[in-house]
């Protein structure tokens, strides 16, 4: 399975956010392309991997948008386990949870690890803007 990392950045009225996330690709028994982030708990899915990534895309910046829109992204983020250094509405530094924690706490993440071949790529995410 592909390995790779997404990256872009997301404006809306209220606030910018700058990204790098760990995504897993694989295919399931009837060849659907999943994209997924364990971090952030977002799936995208098409018949293709770049429908896929499409669809990922479009999940991540309706999160991105609401929580931005609600002033939620820092609770949000909190919930999944993410390390907000500072305040939830102005972190000076935000660290994502460990993909180890994240496998056991998350049910589906452990499925996904346990019953399709995936790559995965670790690096930290950044998210130095809240609005």
């Amino acid at each position: 399975m592909a390995k790779y990392l997404f990256q872009g950045d997301f404006k809306n009225k209220v606030g910018e956010v700058k990204v790098k996330l760990l995504l897993v690709n694989f295919k399931d028994e009837n060849n659907i392309h999943f994209i997924y982030s364990p971090h952030l708990d977002l799936t995208g899915y098409g018949q293709s991997l770049d429908e896929a990534k499409k669809s990922f895309e479009i999940v991540f910046e309706d999160l991105i948008d609401y929580t931005l829109k609600k002033k939620s992204l820092g609770k949000v983020l909190s919930k999944l386990g993410w390390q907000l250094k500072g305040t939830i509405k102005k972190p000076k530094k935000v660290l994502a949870p460990s993909i180890t924690s994240v496998i056991n706490k998350n049910d589906y993440v452990s499925e996904i690890f346990d019953k399709y071949p995936v790559s995965t790529y670790h690096q930290e995410v950044g998210i130095p803007a809240f609005a």
